[in-house]
């Protein structure tokens, strides 16, 4: 009955690698994630120093222009009365070129600050297609390297069945002449032989699933980043027509 023991040491070691394989878990790659990945996070820094600095330039003519019309107001208003401030034409005037010049210094700002936007997104974008590229590529070597792993470890298994094959003929008592032990190992050497094509055929084709469905993972996962940065272009323009649409008058509080 030694036959039954190889086929009991080869049902463990099936389970022992189907067990194995449940450790390998990928994780999703999306936007967020690949704007945690250094290579991104050093262009984001360069990104964001950019904002930042026009930012501060905006807020400093702001605060210039806010000035110098505050300081005109004043002194158009100095030594008169609110009835003389209201009916004023000259005062009018001049509140009107104040609000168009704070009007048209705001849209310069807008579509200044969309325009960086809309060029960092573009710039993201074929950092991010290089990003995702590098990381779903690492994760095809882990899987052609656990796939490498298990068909060493089932060889293994394979060539040590065939030695306790050997040892178990060699040491059946009831089998009397040298002939009847070759008849023999040949019938379990040819059922083995069966056994372990079978086995590393169904591994192969277990395997060649498992890389189908991360290729369809990726394929999938490179669509949905392509869609999120349309997204936000998208987002960044229709913010830029709704503006340009509206009535476009402001003026400082």
């Amino acid at each position: 009955g030694g036959g039954k023991k190889g086929s009991k040491s080869e049902k463990s070691g099936a389970k022992a690698a189907e067990k194995k394989e449940e450790d390998i878990k990928f994780e999703d790659i999306n936007l967020e994630s690949l704007k945690n990945e250094k290579a991104f996070q050093k262009i984001g820094r360069k990104q964001q120093k950019e904002l930042d600095t026009m930012r501060k330039r905006h807020l400093k003519e702001k605060m210039a222009i806010q000035k110098q019309q505050c300081s005109a107001i004043e002194k158009s208003v100095k030594g008169k009365n609110k009835n003389d401030v209201v009916s004023d034409a000259g005062i009018r005037k001049l509140v009107t070129e104040q609000m168009t010049q704070w009007s048209e210094m705001m849209e310069r700002h807008r579509k200044e600050e969309w325009g960086i936007l809309k060029q960092q997104v573009e710039e993201q974008k074929e950092h991010l297609q290089r990003i995702i590229e590098q990381v779903q590529a690492t994760q095809m070597k882990q899987l052609e390297g656990k796939h490498e792993r298990e068909m060493k470890e089932m060889n293994t298994r394979q060539a040590k069945i065939s030695v306790e094959t050997m040892k178990e003929v060699q040491n059946d008592k009831t089998l009397k002449t040298k002939g009847e032990k070759d008849r023999r190992l040949r019938e379990k050497k040819q059922n083995n032989t069966k056994k372990f094509m079978d086995e590393r055929k169904f591994a192969l084709m277990k395997q060649s699933k498992e890389k189908d469905k991360l290729n369809t993972k990726h394929e999938k996962q490179k669509q949905d980043l392509q869609k999120e940065v349309s997204g936000l272009l998208e987002m960044y323009k229709n913010e830029e027509i709704e503006y340009e649409l509206s009535n476009k008058v402001e003026f400082f509080a």
